[in-house]
């Protein structure tokens, strides 16, 4: 039997919607260990039921809805990997992995110090062999942007953007002189007890864009949650989200499961 701090903990959420006529229903759940639960982790289910909801309502009405077709990308992209119809580049895994033996360090608090190659000086051919394989492995999303968020994410979202063919663009940290309406949410770090803001031009993030999600780390999953909060504002569409190094104490992963998109990282710690 699974220890107390491995039990499962399942959050489900239901959403209704009456019109006089049609009585109709959404639902969503996520489920993470118990020991790494918090009560913000309820806003993924909630999200996804509010979006199962609004799918229902625009199939059962006729109403046109931007991201509706979201929900049968995440089979049909297992159906490809199953097929072998999705190439694997491994040049980023391999580099990676002998940069982090090498060079990165632990800290306290389970800091994963990488200064040397990433977040003061750049190893540039590490970064593109890294960005190049996340965007062979989430080409099948078939995204038309790449958001990341300032200042490292962009290391990695360039050149999958690159790789891709597509415009990258970048979450501030603060609010851009000369742009007037922007999408706004805040969130907080596990890392650090303040809260960020991050801002996105409307000009750049607009409705029915195919969003792909590229950041250096996933640790808890709050900058992602965030980066996906500012496409659901834009109504764009999340198709996937690739990492560099992922921490898997720190469960970001099933922080993120709720919302159902496809998630990569290169290396995992």
């Amino acid at each position: 039997a699974p220890s107390e701090r491995e039990r499962p903990l399942i959050l489900l959420t239901a959403t209704a919607f009456f019109n006089g006529t049609h009585t109709l229903q959404g639902f969503g759940a996520t489920s993470m260990p118990l020991f790494f639960a918090r009560a913000d982790h309820l806003t993924i289910s909630q999200t996804v039921a509010h979006d199962d909801l609004f799918a229902t309502i625009s199939e059962t009405l006729n109403l046109p809805f931007v991201g509706n077709a979201a929900f049968d990308e995440f089979y049909e992209i297992q159906q490809l990997q199953k097929q072998g119809k999705l190439r694997r580049k491994t040049a980023g895994t391999l580099l990676l992995k002998e940069k982090l033996l090498r060079e990165a360090t632990l800290l306290e608090k389970d800091i994963l110090e990488v200064s040397s190659f990433l977040n003061h000086m750049v190893d540039v051919e590490l970064m593109e062999a890294c960005g190049e394989e996340l965007a062979e492995r989430l080409e099948a999303t078939q995204p038309s942007k790449v958001l990341t968020v300032e200042a490292t994410g962009l290391l990695p979202a360039m050149f999958a953007g690159k790789a891709l063919g597509l415009p990258v663009v970048f979450a501030r940290k603060s609010r851009q002189i000369g742009v007037s309406d922007s999408y706004q949410v805040a969130y907080k770090s596990h890392m650090v007890s303040s809260t960020t803001d991050l801002y996105v031009s409307t000009e750049y993030l607009t409705p029915g864009d195919r969003v792909l999600i590229i950041d250096d780390f996933l640790a808890g999953g709050r900058t992602a949650d965030a980066l996906i909060r500012v496409c659901k504002m834009a109504n764009a569409n999340v198709v996937g989200c690739g990492f560099l190094i992922e921490k898997l104490n720190d469960a970001g992963r099933a922080f993120l499961s709720g919302y159902q998109v496809p998630l990569e990282a290169i290396s995992l710690v």
